[in-house]
């Protein structure tokens, strides 16, 4: 029971340092385009443009990472089935013999 509450707790933390990267990811990118945009007002537009895909994909690899974590949180409780044997398998086997 210690384990799966270490990987409820791991799953957590996981997410949460995922999201905190991303989001560090974002503000480095539009602090670089405000400060840019400071020193050159006449590109505004196309920083503005070229700040807009990159924070796009660092904002879908973070949620893609909260989403793998909270997949692993979610696994971590399902009780494991026994593999259940093919059909004929009985037969494969009985013949071997």
């Amino acid at each position: 029971m210690l384990y799966l509450g270490l990987g409820y707790l791991g799953a957590g933390i996981g997410a949460g340092i995922c999201l905190l990267a991303a989001s560090f990811g974002i503000a480095r990118l539009a602090n670089a385009a405000l400060e840019g945009t400071a020193r050159q007002p006449e590109a505004a537009g196309a920083l503005r443009t070229s700040m807009i895909i990159p924070a796009a994909l660092i904002e879908g690899l973070g949620f893609f990472a909260l989403v793998i974590c909270l997949l692993v949180a979610l696994n971590l409780g399902l009780p494991k089935t026994a593999e259940t044997p093919a059909p004929g398998a009985a037969q494969a086997v009985e013949a071997h013999k």
